[in-house]
């Protein structure tokens, strides 16, 4: 296959997140960008695989470039399937959906119990139904195995801050109309023992059976003051170099306060963090609240593939062109040693003036980054019901996050995820999915003892391990032009898009630091059409350069005749016919 055209300003190899909004960039300024990537989707490590594509993929193997001047390494290492199909739901979850099928059949009242309710309480909020409830059936091997084309699993699993940068962008550049977003509902800790709903507002935490008194107006204390205190003030500054052990023993926090602080408001992946780290990232936490709903991040519905295939058909329309399938075998130089363009696996040439080249290709001159890496462990669960069922009418459990802290069930590794429900489109019906992470490089050892404790309340259906490369959160990107080469990172370890967001920004200002990021694409309804009349008025135009053919001069002076008759200029009429007849 030959790629036409064969000149570009940019070339852009792989296709991961901030590839594609650096390609988005470009293009939206006028600039001519080729996109290529050596797998046969978008995203790379940003990818989401069905459960159906993830298991052709790890049969087929990685995809390699069979040259000794380009190689690619793959993103995923130590993939492992575990399935069970033998999994059926609890037998208390059983018990209980057959004793509601059977009294709605009978007309008789279900009692919905919830545990911060008193027993007059619960006699009140009795329920009457009439019609049947049906059961859900169970899972069984073959029911999974249908399932397993509607299940969507995240590569790198983030979330998006309801006011962060990732929805800016979006919102900015009307990328945003490719996407649709589910709001997180609910987060949950692991606290004193026990897996709890983490209280994120006022009401939440005043509400919280599991605090006293007491350790509610502490925490209220402290939570207000990250939310208040300027960056200038003397309050703020005195914190200057100071751990946040020192912050949180200052207003007198109890160690269960600290862990749960820790879990649930200190967004961060890192063991420890500075005073400053704190109340930056509980003041952003608290900012983002009330949104889009009760907690502050959204989540992109099929998972966060979607991302860099929202920027990638963006960009399209702006005219890119997106090859997969196909990779480069070489990079070539010019005489003053900078980027001139790229050989294919097909052997043909193309040119270019500026490249840009994801982490996961490598070349003897452009070696895979190594500085601030962490190896992260991964552990995809299936399972047939919520780890924490809904109690309450009108909860939802799209998407919930969860937080275990070292030292928590018998972990030495903080370990950090996500629970999707069956309207986060990520598992397929009647189907949750949890996704945890920790560092780590052998991820059965790192984290199916945990998985397997929080979980032991639901049928398990379907296991998955893995690990992937990322950078360390905190690591500080700049982007370097060298020889007119742009090289990305791995994704980082944490929980939103801003790293991506601002490398994409400041390698966008290397290549061409005198245009405007990213500007906004015009709305259908702005773009401004000619109306029936103007319409009508350039097609019976003739073209410029064009001379009109004997036919065509026939009907304009026929026109004119007919005008002409019409205002009765009989002189103009016989001195027109003439000219009439002798044609």
């Amino acid at each position: 296959m030959e790629i036409t055209p064969t000149e570009y300003d940019v070339i852009v190899i792989g296709t991961g997140i901030t590839e594609c909004i650096i390609a988005a960039a470009c293009s939206r300024i006028g600039k001519t960008v080729l996109h290529l990537d050596i797998n046969r989707f978008y995203g790379e490590q940003w990818s989401s695989f069905t459960l159906t594509g993830l298991e052709n993929f790890a049969k087929e193997g990685p995809p390699s470039i069979n040259s000794e001047l380009f190689s690619y390494r793959h993103f995923m290492q130590n993939l492992t399937f575990k399935e069970t199909p033998s999994g059926q739901p609890s037998q208390e979850n059983q018990k209980l959906d057959q004793a509601k099928h059977e009294n709605a059949q009978k007309g008789e009242k279900t009692k919905i119990q919830d545990d911060s309710e008193s027993p007059e309480q619960i006699n009140e909020k009795e329920e009457t139904t009439t019609e049947a409830i049906p059961l859900k059936p169970s899972w069984t091997s073959e029911r999974l195995q249908k399932s397993k084309r509607r299940v969507n699993i995240d590569v790198t699993p983030k979330l998006c801050y309801s006011a962060g940068r990732m929805v800016d962008l979006l919102r900015s550049s009307n990328c945003s109309r490719y996407l649709e977003f589910k709001a997180v509902n609910r987060s949950f800790v692991h606290y004193q023992g026990e897996l709890i709903q983490a209280p994120c507002n006022r009401e939440q935490v005043f509400n919280c059976k599991h605090l006293k008194v007491l350790e509610k107006r502490i925490m209220m204390k402290f939570v207000t003051f990250a939310l208040q205190v300027g960056e200038e003030s003397e309050e703020f500054l005195e914190w200057d170099k100071k751990e946040d052990m020192d912050l949180y023993r200052s207003f007198k926090l109890t160690d269960g306060l600290i862990n749960l602080v820790r879990a649930s408001l200190v967004v961060s992946s890192k063991e420890t963090v500075s005073a400053h780290e704190v109340i930056r990232s509980i003041k952003h936490y608290l900012k983002n609240i009330g949104i889009y709903g009760s907690m502050p991040f959204i989540c992109p519905i099929y998972g966060a593939g979607e991302l860099p295939q929202a920027f990638a058909r963006f960009s399209a329309v702006f005219g890119s062109i997106y090859v997969l399938d196909i990779a480069p075998t070489e990079l070539s130089y010019d005489e003053s040693g900078k980027f001139s363009g790229v050989t294919l696996q097909t052997g043909q040439k193309l040119t270019g003036k500026y490249c840009v080249v994801s982490p996961n290709y490598t070349s003897p001159s452009l070696p895979s980054p190594t500085e601030g890496l962490v190896s992260v462990s991964h552990a995809v669960y299936l399972t047939a019901s919520s780890i924490k069922p809904k109690t309450k009418p009108g909860e939802q459990d799209d998407v919930s996050i969860l937080h275990i802290l070292s030292g928590c069930l018998d972990n030495p590794r903080p370990v950090s995820g996500f629970e999707f429900g069956p309207r986060s489109m990520l598992p397929a019906e009647d189907m949750y999915m949890i996704h945890l992470t920790t560092p780590g490089r052998d991820p059965t050892n790192d984290l199916e003892s945990v998985v397997d404790k929080i979980t032991d309340n639901t049928a398990v259906l379907y296991k998955l391990f893995f690990t992937t490369q990322m950078s360390a959160e905190g690591w500080n990107v700049d982007p370097v032009l060298d020889k007119n080469i742009i090289r990305t990172t791995f994704p980082t370890y944490s929980a939103g898009y801003s790293e991506c967001i601002e490398e994409a920004r400041k390698s966008f200002s290397l290549l061409y630091p005198d245009e405007e990021f990213l500007p906004a694409a015009p709305n259908p309804e702005d773009i401004k059409w000619p109306d029936e009349d103007e319409t009508e008025e350039l097609e019976t135009q003739p073209q410029a350069g064009v001379e009109a053919t004997p036919q065509e001069k026939v009907e304009e002076i026929s026109e004119k005749l007919v005008d002409d008759l019409d205002k009765g200029a009989t002189e103009g009429v016989a001195e027109s016919g003439a000219v009439a007849g002798s044609d």
